[in-house]
């Protein structure tokens, strides 16, 4: 089942899960609540690999959660506040019946104080303090308090439960600004949407190649055929071990030559386990290994990308896997962690003609420009493709000139000249 991670104050996860009862069918929803807004971060890297996506009561944990883990299509907000906004001054108006001249409101950075400002309410001056949402609350408090102090307000707004109640024990007049209900309902309709798409994408077939590099027999005379043998059946051995528990069907397609039938939910959840396997069976047995992964919404499309797969594996001869799905993404797991992602195809048409001028093709283009943007290189050199991306040092320097010549990278200068050798070009990529 889809989860997801709510997150915010009790209070608001407890209205949240209210609304969200309609959506439990789908989705299951996993409460995180925090007593300050800055516990997000904590929340977020702790139990990241626990959920498929979040929900964040409102802007302030949203914003937080992004400074950690970036821009994520797994991060949903409530985000929509004006109504939540009308509904928290309105509940102030109702605690004074004189009114109020002048409110106190915090916001955090992601909202335009303009769009305050023109709220049509009988309030003759609004002083709005904006606050990085990781703000510690003492500061929000300290700032609605002294201006009640000095007289210069008579009511507060404040995105803060917690600084809500130290200004009530304080007898000041305060309303908490919290989402609404209906934007809590459209906020996990789109979610709901999201869940259903998952649910078919991880249903997806999954084809496994595994292919081990056939021994030399000139090199192994000498070894008895039982060795030979022994080592065939540890390596399915492992393989079916893998299949069990990536719950598929474990088929051996000739000498070396292996397959799994899958699902894409349960290898992209363990594709971790396959990695290490892959890894070990090098090490024990001292031969190339190549793995492919083709993702498809029906056998044949699977097995196809799985076959292309398996073959680019094959060509980067170091024991990575390779996964293609339906539209074309590849994604490369490399030995040491690291993953690449990149598309094999284009649909800039002026991109195509000019890489088949030089003989290059979309897939390598893409594949650079996604390391290179992986790595935040700015600039970059032939030699830096060659060691990173596992090819010649003359193979980069051809690419790299042809794609210069081509019109999509630009030389910017060199390197230093050392005692090692000449300088190189430094280039980088066109915007």
């Amino acid at each position: 089942m889809y989860k997801v991670g709510v997150v915010g104050p009790a209070l608001s996860i407890e209205r949240i899960l209210d609304v969200a009862k309609e959506f439990e069918k789908n989705i299951m929803f996993l409460p995180f609540p925090y007593k300050q807004a800055i516990e997000t971060k904590e929340i977020v890297l702790q139990h990241r690999k626990g959920v498929d996506a979040w929900l964040f009561s409102g802007p302030i944990p949203y914003a937080i959660a992004k400074s950690v883990i970036g821009e994520d299509d797994s991060l949903h907000g409530i985000l929509s506040w004006e109504t939540g906004l009308y509904n928290s001054l309105i509940s102030l108006l109702l605690q004074k019946k004189a009114g109020f001249k002048q409110i106190s409101i915090d916001l955090p950075d992601a909202i335009s104080t303009a769009e305050v400002r023109q709220l049509d309410a009988p309030i003759k001056n609004l002083l709005i303090k904006q606050f990085p949402a990781d703000v510690n609350e003492q500061d929000i408090y300290r700032f609605h308090h002294e201006l009640w102090e000095k007289g210069e307000i008579d009511g507060v707004l404040t995105c803060y439960p917690n600084v809500k109640e130290r200004l009530e024990q304080k007898e000041i007049p305060v309303s908490w600004i919290t989402t609404t209900r209906l934007g809590t309902k459209q906020t996990l309709i789109s979610l709901s949407e999201k869940a259903k798409a998952q649910y078919y994408q991880n249903t997806q077939v999954a084809i496994c190649f595994i292919e081990a590099e056939k021994p030399d027999l000139e090199q192994v005379k000498e070894e008895l055929l039982y060795d030979i043998q022994y080592a065939d059946l540890k390596m399915e051995e492992a393989l079916l071990r893998v299949s069990r528990q990536l719950n598929g069907s474990f088929q051996k397609a000739g000498k070396g030559d292996y397959m799994i039938f899958s699902s894409r939910g349960d290898v992209t959840n363990h594709i971790n386990i396959l990695q290490e396997t892959i890894q070990k069976m090098h090490d024990q047995w001292k031969q190339p290994i190549a793995a492919g992964v083709g993702f498809g919404d029906s056998v044949l499309k699977a097995e196809y990308n799985a076959r292309k797969a398996v073959q680019r594996s094959r060509a980067a001869n170091h024991n990575m896997i390779v996964i293609v799905d339906e539209q074309g993404i590849v994604e490369e797991y490399r030995s040491n962690q690291e993953i690449l992602s990149y598309i094999s195809k284009s649909d800039e048409p002026e991109i195509v003609h000019k890489l088949s001028e030089f003989q290059l093709s979309v897939q390598l283009y893409n594949k650079i420009r996604s390391y290179v943007e992986q790595k935040h290189w700015d600039t970059f050199t032939s030699r830096d493709i060659a060691i990173e991306l596992g090819m010649s040092f003359r193979n980069s320097q051809r690419i790299l000139l042809g794609l210069r010549k081509a019109g999509l990278v630009k030389e910017v200068g060199e390197t230093k000249s050392s005692d090692k050798g000449r300088p190189m070009k430094l280039y980088r990529f066109h915007s």
